[in-house]
């Protein structure tokens, strides 16, 4: 009864500092996974302020290119969306570490500032569009979008018309979220949209959402969910991200890609 008593306590002292000290909520003691990682950026661009709420959606041009050199270094290999399908399909697995470099939003700095980094590094990556923005303020245009198509780098999916969660939307609404962007961006690109991410992650998991984006003709989607992919992915669940975030550590990246998460 002694031994109990003092384990509980431990644990209760171990979960108070965790919470005390959110430096401390660290994903290290999680064991490496292998499988598909998928990172989720927002901007490629040098931090706007000095607010902290900022650095989770900003990672800057150089600390971006620093990554992509970890990622070689450390034998992992940017795969495409096709490759992605491929390997689903015949269940090989070509590649051993493969990483796939996910952009939500399609804003104007992922022309300016990711595009030229693709390039100079060859390095394939999905963009998913928010197609009522397109042409706005601080997002791209059609003629960028289909210049950035047109390199092969590039494949576009949608993250519906408007941004909206999903989950607090009418049956009606998710309908026309999903098939309408759908629409627009295969009008736009003369290519099939065949990925779809979930606007704050809203509704990936839930049943009323998901299958009318399978139904949309959708080949994968993708969610807000740490953690790593099985590969070959199977299709059966939303795919799971990792996120790396502005100013974090090399040691937060390196959990990022190995457990899929660098906090708890």
């Amino acid at each position: 009864m002694i031994i109990i008593v003092c384990l509980l306590l431990i644990v209760a002292g171990i979960a108070y500092f965790v919470w005390k000290y959110p430096n401390l909520r660290k994903a290290w003691f999680f064991l490496p996974r292998k499988g598909l990682v998928a990172l989720m950026y927002h901007h490629i661009k040098e931090e706007p302020s000095n607010n902290p709420a900022d650095y989770a959606f900003a990672i800057a041009p150089d600390v971006f290119e620093q990554q992509l050199d970890f990622l070689h270094k450390n034998g992992f290999t940017p795969i495409s969306a096709e490759q992605l399908f491929h390997a689903q399909k015949t269940g090989h697995k070509h590649v051993q570490k493969p990483v796939l470099l996910t952009f939500d939003d399609a804003t104007l700095d992922h022309y300016t500032h990711l595009f030229p980094l693709l390039k100079k590094h060859n390095v394939p990556a999905l963009i998913f569009i928010i197609t009522d923005f397109v042409g706005k303020p601080g997002y791209m245009t059609w003629d960028q979008i289909r210049e950035m198509q047109q390199s092969g780098l590039v494949e576009f999916g949608s993250h519906t018309c408007s941004h909206r969660r999903l989950r607090d939307l009418s049956e009606k609404e998710i309908i026309r979220e999903v098939t309408e962007s759908k629409q627009v961006i295969e009008d736009n690109l003369q290519q099939p949209a065949r990925t779809f991410c979930y606007p704050f992650g809203a509704g990936a998991f839930d049943k009323h959402v998901r299958p009318h984006v399978l139904a949309a003709g959708y080949l994968a989607d993708f969610s807000t969910k740490h953690g790593i992919n099985s590969w070959p992915w199977r299709g059966k669940k939303p795919l799971l991200r990792a996120f790396p975030r502005g100013r974090e550590t090399w040691w937060d990246f390196h959990l990022e890609i190995t457990r899929g998460r660098s906090r708890l």
